[in-house]
């Protein structure tokens, strides 16, 4: 309630502040006009024909001083009760300041007695050549007043220009809409000055938002396509530290694949930084799945308990193959074991693990060192037992009894 009133406090004073100066205006033009008439006759007498144009002159100068003073004040106060209540009426700023100008431009005018009909119904030749000196700037005008009564250009919005004036695509938060520009502040912190005739004539406008509250900016992320795309998706989204932003496989062919983050933000300067990390997430996860991929094979990609891992074990063929097999099978349960391929001096047997819940490094691991274990056991079994060696070197003694 407290708030409220000094909300109404301060818009009586803004109010007064217009009324007063609008007062003090018009007390200062009288005043003026009589002190420099006064000024003339007593002290430069000699320059008595010309008290009419300094009258004319003091009154345009007071005029146009006081005019800029309202505009101002009245601007100011325009602009903080209507964005509180509604960013759209933003524009009418500007279409009051500019009706504001010409009210003073014909003030101004008629302190030295010019008829400002007579101008408006000048000829047609000054008109033309008018317009055409003042075209680029009447085109800015008109562009502020239909892009923000239109809320094309809404302040406080983010927003993406897409221009074919300039080759690049600005995206920044709507900062200020000027008579002839925009101010745009960019994802870089930086502020720009965008023509109000080209963002609304030659540009495509793009208007970042979500349910009303944070906004949303879509970013493309190009992997190569020799890793499965639904792996790299799923270690993204499963990642903690992304959950303002979502992933998508938005297209693919046989050399690339690309993804699309829709990053969530408040500020936008916050796009670079979030940029930066989805595209380190998507790179980082590439790599992850790649890496696994060359150190142990395509099915390293595919994990779970149902899934069966294949892993190829080298031997030498000093033992039989058959209890190999047995003797693995027995440290290896639900494990298919065969003889893959037989050579003179090694032999090649495949073992379909199910993994079970197991990572891929522990099912490889384990597999080997049954397979060792099993091969150790029977090469012990296998080697002949050497009799003790007699003190004679093992000769038959000869000696009689």
């Amino acid at each position: 309630m407290s708030k409220t009133k000094s909300n109404l406090a301060a818009r009586r004073d803004q109010i007064l502040k217009i009324v007063s100066e609008v007062i003090i205006g018009v007390v200062l033009a009288i005043l003026s006009g009589f002190l420099a008439n006064l000024f003339i006759n007593m002290f430069l007498p000699q320059y008595k024909s010309y008290e009419v144009f300094v009258v004319e002159t003091v009154h345009a100068v007071i005029i146009l001083i006081i005019g800029l003073l309202v505009v101002g004040s009245f601007i100011k106060y325009l602009r903080e009760v209507l964005i509180k209540t509604n960013r759209g009426l933003y524009g009418i700023s500007l279409i009051v300041r500019i009706i504001f100008y010409i009210i003073i431009l014909a003030l101004v005018m008629s302190a030295f007695h010019v008829s400002v009909t007579g101008i408006l119904a000048g000829s047609a030749i000054g008109g033309v050549v008018l317009g055409l000196a003042v075209q680029t700037v009447a085109s800015n005008v008109l562009s502020s007043v239909f892009a923000t009564s239109s809320n094309t250009i809404k302040f406080g919005e983010v927003i993406s220009v897409n221009s074919w004036v300039w080759s690049i695509e600005t995206t920044g938060k709507v900062v200020d809409v000027k008579t002839l520009f925009s101010k745009i502040l960019t994802k870089d912190n930086n502020v720009i000055y965008l023509p109000n005739s080209e963002i609304l004539g030659n540009s495509v406008i793009t208007e970042f938002r979500n349910n009303g509250s944070n906004y949303v900016y879509p970013l493309n992320i190009t992997a190569q396509a020799d890793v499965p795309a639904d792996k790299i998706l799923e270690e993204v989204n499963a990642r903690d530290d992304l959950k303002d932003m979502k992933f998508f496989l938005s297209s693919k062919n046989g050399v690339s694949n690309t993804f699309e983050a829709l990053i969530s933000f408040n500020e936008v300067t916050e796009i670079n930084e979030k940029t930066a990390r989805a595209n380190m997430a998507i790179d980082g996860a590439y790599w992850d799945i790649k890496s696994k991929f060359n150190v142990l094979g395509p099915n390293s990609m595919y994990e779970g308990s149902e899934i069966v891992y294949p892993v190829t074990v080298t031997l030498n063929s000093d033992v039989p193959s058959e209890k190999l097999i047995e003797e693995t099978g027995k440290l290896l349960p639900d494990t298919e074991i065969i003889l893959l391929t037989r050579g003179a001096g090694t032999n090649v047997f495949l073992a379909k693990v199910k993994l079970s819940g197991r990572t891929m490094e522990k099912t490889i691991n384990e597999t080997n060192l049954a397979f060792e274990q099993a091969y150790s056991e029977l090469k012990k079994e296998s080697e002949p037992k050497t009799e003790d060696k007699k003190p004679d070197g093992g000769k038959p003694s000869n000696e009689k009894q």
